[in-house]
């Protein structure tokens, strides 16, 4: 992994822990939690991050829509 991809992930799992810290939360949001940085650490690791990064800002609008029914708004 590249020294700017592992500094990104490191920051990016600490903002998760910093929401499961402060936030008074569930034990299913806390498994969330821990799936949603597993799973970026797995394509951080595999050399997927430009791919995400890529995938993230190229998103359709019925793509964009799917995620808002499922509770998260891809554009906030």
């Amino acid at each position: 992994m590249k020294e700017t991809d592992e500094s990104e992930l490191y920051r990016l799992c600490a903002e998760l822990e910093q929401i499961d810290r402060k936030m008074p939360i569930t034990e299913t949001q806390r498994e969330a939690l821990k799936k949603s940085a597993l799973a970026l650490s797995i394509v951080f690791m595999q050399g997927n991050r430009k791919k995400l990064e890529d995938d993230y800002n190229s998103l359709t609008e019925s793509q964009k829509q799917y995620m808002i029914s499922l509770g998260i708004d891809p554009d906030a």
